[in-house]
């Protein structure tokens, strides 16, 4: 008798193993295509959102680098100006004796004002460089929200879109038990 139970359990294990392959064979074949469609348009979505925000990080990075290259460019020509100044007012106070200590108080005065000038450049400068990054910086944040944002009203619209989990369940379960023909249909 145990041998007839053992043999049972083992004819039972085969039948659930041999029915659950067909459950497999008839899920992929109703539900294969829509997987494979649901799979390749979330993967398309990542590639386009992976692709804009690359694109928005390349468009900062470049914005940065002009506005670095413009700020050295405009210190360096403020510095030759300087320069260019430093050597004409040495060169009027060589002229003369006589006008060598007006020139000197005159000059001196001339370089602390642009030297503080050319500091108050220098600074707003800086300013604006500041200004400008985190005005991309923050650009790029809303960038970045916006296509999460985006990314999520995409993946509800998908998930709204399929086939409920349980609804799933109930119809390859009532599949599985046609085939068993352990389901009874009402008679009406």
């Amino acid at each position: 008798m145990a041998k007839k139970q053992s043999s049972k359990r083992n004819s039972k294990s085969a039948d659930t193993e041999a029915v659950d392959e067909n459950v497999d064979k008839i899920r992929d074949i109703l539900f294969g295509p829509q997987m494979r469609d649901y799979e390749s348009r979330v993967e398309a979505l990542e590639k386009r959102l992976t692709t804009s925000i690359e694109r928005a990080a390349r468009e900062v990075e470049r914005r940065i680098e002009r506005l670095d290259a413009y700020t050295r460019r405009e210190v360096d020509k403020l510095a030759e100006q300087i320069k260019n100044e430093r050597k004409d007012r040495t060169s009027e106070g060589k002229k003369g004796a006589t006008e060598l200590n007006e020139l000197a108080d005159q000059v001196e005065t001339w370089f602390a004002e642009v030297e503080e000038q050319q500091s108050q450049d220098a600074k707003d400068l800086r300013n604006q460089q500041h200004e400008h990054a985190e005005s991309f910086a923050a650009q790029l944040q809303q960038t970045q929200s916006e296509l999460q944002k985006t990314l999520q009203k995409e993946v509800t619209a998908l998930s709204t879109t399929k086939l409920g989990r349980e609804d799933l369940a109930a119809l390859l379960a009532e599949v599985a038990m046609r085939l068993n023909k352990d389901f009874k249909l009402p008679k009406g």
